[in-house]
Protein backbone atom coordinates (compact mmCIF):
# COMPACT_ATOMS: atom_id res chain seq x y z
CA UNK A 1 0.00 0.00 0.00
CA UNK A 2 2.70 2.46 0.99
CA UNK A 3 4.80 1.62 -2.06
CA UNK A 4 1.86 2.22 -4.41
CA UNK A 5 1.08 5.53 -2.75
CA UNK A 6 4.75 6.52 -2.89
CA UNK A 7 4.98 5.75 -6.63
CA UNK A 8 1.75 7.59 -7.32
CA UNK A 9 2.99 10.57 -5.28
CA UNK A 10 6.29 10.62 -7.17
CA UNK A 11 4.49 10.56 -10.52
CA UNK A 12 2.10 13.31 -9.37
CA UNK A 13 4.96 15.56 -8.21
CA UNK A 14 6.90 14.93 -11.43
CA UNK A 15 3.90 16.08 -13.48
CA UNK A 16 3.44 19.14 -11.27
CA UNK A 17 7.14 20.01 -11.65
CA UNK A 18 6.91 20.08 -15.46
CA UNK A 19 3.67 22.10 -15.37
CA UNK A 20 1.04 19.51 -16.31
CA UNK A 21 -2.31 21.08 -15.42
CA UNK A 22 -4.77 18.33 -16.36
CA UNK A 23 -3.29 15.17 -15.00
CA UNK A 24 -4.76 11.69 -15.36
CA UNK A 25 -3.53 11.03 -11.83
CA UNK A 26 -5.70 11.57 -8.74
CA UNK A 27 -5.26 14.86 -6.86
CA UNK A 28 -3.00 13.75 -4.02
CA UNK A 29 -3.08 17.19 -2.46
CA UNK A 30 -6.67 16.42 -1.38
CA UNK A 31 -6.58 14.54 1.94
CA UNK A 32 -9.89 12.76 1.18
CA UNK A 33 -8.45 11.42 -2.07
CA UNK A 34 -5.30 10.22 -0.28
CA UNK A 35 -7.34 8.46 2.42
CA UNK A 36 -9.60 6.79 -0.15
CA UNK A 37 -6.59 5.56 -2.15
CA UNK A 38 -4.89 4.27 1.00
CA UNK A 39 -8.05 2.37 1.97
CA UNK A 40 -8.39 0.97 -1.55
CA UNK A 41 -4.76 -0.19 -1.64
CA UNK A 42 -5.04 -1.68 1.85
CA UNK A 43 -8.19 -3.61 0.94
CA UNK A 44 -6.61 -5.01 -2.22
CA UNK A 45 -3.46 -5.92 -0.28
CA UNK A 46 -5.50 -7.75 2.37
CA UNK A 47 -7.40 -9.59 -0.36
CA UNK A 48 -4.21 -10.62 -2.13
CA UNK A 49 -2.82 -11.96 1.14
CA UNK A 50 -6.03 -13.52 2.45
CA UNK A 51 -8.01 -14.98 -0.46
CA UNK A 52 -6.80 -18.46 -1.32
CA UNK A 53 -9.92 -19.64 -3.15
CA UNK A 54 -13.35 -18.32 -4.04
CA UNK A 55 -16.73 -19.46 -5.30
CA UNK A 56 -19.04 -17.77 -7.76
CA UNK A 57 -16.38 -15.65 -9.48
CA UNK A 58 -16.32 -16.42 -13.18
CA UNK A 59 -14.31 -15.25 -16.16
CA UNK A 60 -15.96 -12.31 -17.92
CA UNK A 61 -15.99 -13.96 -21.35
CA UNK A 62 -16.58 -17.59 -20.33
CA UNK A 63 -18.71 -19.68 -18.03
CA UNK A 64 -15.78 -21.05 -16.07
CA UNK A 65 -14.46 -20.13 -12.61
CA UNK A 66 -11.82 -17.42 -12.55
CA UNK A 67 -8.47 -18.38 -10.99
CA UNK A 68 -7.45 -16.58 -7.82
CA UNK A 69 -4.62 -14.32 -8.97
CA UNK A 70 -3.52 -10.81 -8.03
CA UNK A 71 -4.75 -9.57 -11.40
CA UNK A 72 -8.21 -11.14 -10.95
CA UNK A 73 -8.52 -9.69 -7.44
CA UNK A 74 -7.58 -6.25 -8.80
CA UNK A 75 -10.08 -6.67 -11.63
CA UNK A 76 -12.91 -7.77 -9.33
CA UNK A 77 -12.34 -5.10 -6.69
CA UNK A 78 -11.80 -2.40 -9.32
CA UNK A 79 -15.04 -3.22 -11.12
CA UNK A 80 -17.18 -3.86 -8.02
CA UNK A 81 -16.06 -1.68 -5.15
CA UNK A 82 -19.04 -2.81 -3.04
CA UNK A 83 -17.54 -6.33 -3.05
CA UNK A 84 -14.20 -4.90 -1.96
CA UNK A 85 -15.80 -2.89 0.84
CA UNK A 86 -17.81 -5.90 2.06
CA UNK A 87 -14.64 -8.00 2.01
CA UNK A 88 -12.73 -5.41 4.04
CA UNK A 89 -15.49 -5.10 6.63
CA UNK A 90 -15.74 -8.86 7.07
CA UNK A 91 -11.98 -9.47 6.98
CA UNK A 92 -11.13 -6.78 9.52
CA UNK A 93 -14.41 -6.96 11.45
CA UNK A 94 -13.27 -9.82 13.67
CA UNK A 95 -10.20 -7.86 14.75
CA UNK A 96 -12.36 -4.85 15.54
CA UNK A 97 -14.68 -7.04 17.63
CA UNK A 98 -11.72 -8.49 19.51
CA UNK A 99 -10.40 -5.00 20.19
CA UNK A 100 -13.81 -3.96 21.51
CA UNK A 101 -13.93 -7.02 23.79
CA UNK A 102 -10.78 -6.02 25.65
CA UNK A 103 -12.83 -3.87 28.03
CA UNK A 104 -10.25 -1.08 27.88
CA UNK A 105 -7.40 -3.41 28.80
CA UNK A 106 -4.53 -3.65 26.41
CA UNK A 107 -0.86 -3.00 26.03
CA UNK A 108 0.53 0.29 27.19
CA UNK A 109 3.37 2.06 25.46
CA UNK A 110 5.91 0.54 27.85
CA UNK A 111 4.92 -2.93 26.63
CA UNK A 112 3.31 -4.17 29.82
CA UNK A 113 -0.34 -4.94 30.32
CA UNK A 114 -2.52 -2.20 31.67
CA UNK A 115 -3.62 -2.60 35.23
CA UNK A 116 -7.20 -2.19 36.27
CA UNK A 117 -8.66 -0.87 39.49
CA UNK A 118 -7.46 -2.82 42.56
CA UNK A 119 -10.49 -4.63 43.95
CA UNK A 120 -8.76 -7.14 46.27
CA UNK A 121 -8.99 -6.67 50.02
CA UNK A 122 -5.80 -5.57 51.71
CA UNK A 123 -3.98 -8.40 53.49
CA UNK A 124 -3.42 -8.01 57.24
CA UNK A 125 0.01 -6.75 58.26
CA UNK A 126 0.73 -9.51 60.77
CA UNK A 127 -0.40 -13.04 60.22
CA UNK A 128 -0.57 -15.67 62.97
CA UNK A 129 1.88 -18.53 62.50
CA UNK A 130 0.40 -21.87 61.56
CA UNK A 131 -0.19 -24.20 64.52
CA UNK A 132 2.51 -26.77 65.15
CA UNK A 133 1.44 -30.23 64.14
CA UNK A 134 2.61 -33.68 65.04
CA UNK A 135 5.95 -34.85 63.85
CA UNK A 136 5.58 -36.72 60.58
CA UNK A 137 6.35 -40.42 60.70
CA UNK A 138 9.24 -41.70 58.70
CA UNK A 139 9.88 -45.07 57.13
CA UNK A 140 12.48 -45.84 59.76
CA UNK A 141 9.78 -45.51 62.46
CA UNK A 142 7.83 -48.46 61.03
CA UNK A 143 7.71 -51.65 63.14
CA UNK A 144 9.96 -54.47 62.03
CA UNK A 145 8.28 -57.82 61.60
CA UNK A 146 9.65 -61.19 60.69
CA UNK A 147 8.32 -63.00 57.65
CA UNK A 148 9.95 -66.35 58.43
Amino acid sequence: MNQKLQKLGDAYRAEKDVGVERSELPDLEDSNVREALAEQYLTVGLARAGIIEWEGIFEADADQPAPVTDEKIDELFGAYWVIAETFRQQYTGMRELLEAEKNARGLVSGGTSETGQDIAATAPNKAEPAPKGKKAKQASDAPITSTA
